[in-house]
């Protein structure tokens, strides 16, 4: 599932294109360590993304287009291939991989751009807070 929607701008290693497409790879995994880090991943996919954020120290501008023509079992498979192949050092012991009852509820609920970009604000503030970012 990655290889088909997310290698064009993410690249095959999840390593992203430096200052346009942040990379996914090291860079997700320890916002599992919250529920609001799943519902945000969630929120991402389904809505998309765009504007200025930081990964790692470095920022990026570029565009993600939402992916909600995914059915929710799709949606719940190309996260967990993400963060199990991209992320497994970062993502807690105990993690349970994301279902597609998950992203149901999340698409019942969608965020607009200004909402997602506080629910990310929120959620770097408490990485940090517990010494993960």
């Amino acid at each position: 599932m990655f290889a088909a929607r997310c290698v064009i701008c993410h690249q095959s290693t999840a390593q992203g294109v430096p200052g346009i497409y942040p990379p996914l790879a090291g860079s997700i995994g320890n916002e599992m360590r919250f529920k609001d880090g799943r519902d945000y991943l969630i929120h991402v996919v389904l809505g998309g993304l765009s504007g200025p954020i930081e990964v790692k120290g470095t920022a990026y501008n570029g565009l993600m287009p939402q992916f909600s023509q995914l059915t929710d079992a799709e949606i719940a498979t190309v996260l967990n291939e993400v963060l199990t192949h991209f992320n497994a050092p970062e993502i807690p012991k105990d993690f349970a991989p994301i279902t597609a009852a998950e992203v149901k509820r999340a698409r019942a609920t969608p965020l607009s751009p200004s909402d997602l970009a506080r629910e990310r604000t929120a959620l770097t503030n408490q990485l940090r807070r517990e010494g993960a970012r």
